[in-house]
């Protein structure tokens, strides 16, 4: 239910289990092409960890060499992190996590369910596991000010990130499409401009010209 996303409006919180036999037909199609390693994109894989370790298992039995990556919320890596280690023994070399910003006055805006130090941890937790995070960011907000941009560079830096991180990452502004939860959100209002359709997008002014300059082409 992350505020910023465009999934909520759509599904308002449900979750939808996808058949183990039918991810694993997708699986051997594409072994089948020549891939190599496999990516599961939906963010919701820890939402259902029993189905998610399932899946692993059986692709791991089937393709024992093949690699592959998911994607999963900060507060899920917390709060299955039992499931960590066994995933990273059965071919799993990444987690691609939607980070979106180290400010907690960012993250409670967008509602994202984590905080600063949750980051921190789920971190750590990976490691200890094995696995690499790949953090993705929305770097530019209404809320988003030049003393959170900075540390959010030194922290990738820090943490020997910077090859996890795609570049287009650090200049990503937020999206308001119509239905978004944001348009409605008392927060968002004071910045929020008219609907571009072709871009199927509300416009939105940072409250300083800095930033706007700074995100800009």
């Amino acid at each position: 239910l992350c505020r910023h996303c465009p999934i909520p409006p759509v599904y308002d919180g449900r979750f939808f289990v996808v058949a183990a036999d039918v991810v694993l037909a997708d699986v051997r199609q594409q072994v089948e092409a020549g891939a190599e390693h496999i990516t599961f994109g939906v963010p919701d894989f820890l939402n259902g960890p029993g189905h998610a370790i399932e899946v692993a298992r059986r692709l791991h039995r089937e393709f024992p060499s093949l690699t592959w990556d998911f994607t999963a919320k900060v507060e899920h890596l917390l709060k299955r992190r039992e499931l960590l280690r066994e995933m990273a023994g059965l071919g799993c070399l990444f987690v691609v996590s939607a980070v979106e910003s180290l400010s907690d006055t960012v993250l409670s805006h967008l509602d994202k369910g984590h905080t600063r130090a949750d980051i921190d941890a789920a971190l750590a937790a990976l490691r200890a596991a094995g696995l690499d995070m790949r953090p993705t960011w929305v770097a530019f907000t209404p809320w988003t000010m030049l003393a959170h941009y900075l540390p959010l560079l030194d922290w990738v830096g820090a943490n020997a990130l910077v090859d996890h991180v795609h570049p287009v990452q650090y200049s990503l502004r937020l999206l308001v499409p119509p239905g978004s939860l944001l348009a409605a959100h008392p927060g968002m209002r004071p910045y929020l401009g008219r609907l571009v359709e072709t871009d199927f997008s509300y416009q939105w002014t940072h409250p300083d010209p800095r930033m706007d300059a700074l995100q800009a082409p």
